[in-house]
């Protein structure tokens, strides 16, 4: 993988990334909030298992541009959550 493709791969897992907040974000919107800390929990499953069902398009497990996107997004998305955890936690 050259430097174009790895900047790809990390624009790509970021893009992948906002996408999945922004899709657990109206899902937690829609929900009655009874307890934050099971929300986020639920949210960062939900990003967990989009991600590891979203496997290489062309078949190749070892496709290295579409793991580290994956990955990238993982953790982007991963990142956020616990920023908004922490904020949740002085707040209480």
């Amino acid at each position: 993988m050259n430097e174009t493709q790895k900047m790809i791969a990390v624009a790509g897992g970021e893009a992948i990334a906002a996408g999945l907040l922004a899709s657990a974000a109206l899902r937690a919107a829609l929900v009655p909030i009874a307890n934050r800390d099971e929300v986020l929990a639920g949210i960062n499953a939900f990003i967990d298992q989009t991600l590891n069902i979203s496997g290489p398009g062309s078949g190749d497990a070892h496709d290295e541009l579409n793991m580290l996107m994956r990955e990238t997004a993982r953790i982007q998305a991963t990142q956020h959550l616990d920023g908004i955890q922490r904020m949740l936690n002085v707040r209480k």
